[in-house]
């Protein structure tokens, strides 16, 4: 059950991030993450911190509840 929560959060990441047009990289480096980490997070590998999330929120520009929101 984790694991899907996971996997799903990393593909809303991943296409909220393609949305705006933005590399892993350079999405990576606004956020202060890896590369490589920010992969792991799109993959459902890595299990990001609160802090993580809401780095990756900062540059997607969204609350912290939209990104936990996956319903949609």
């Amino acid at each position: 059950m984790a694991s899907d929560f996971y996997k799903k959060l990393g593909k809303k990441v991943s296409y909220l991030r393609k949305n705006m047009g933005l590399t892993r990289e350079t999405f990576s480096e606004k956020a202060g993450l890896s590369a490589y980490y920010l992969g792991e997070i799109e993959r459902g590998v890595k299990k990001p911190s609160l802090d993580k999330l809401m780095q990756i929120c900062k540059v997607l520009n969204i609350q912290i509840h939209e990104l936990l929101n996956l319903e949609k």
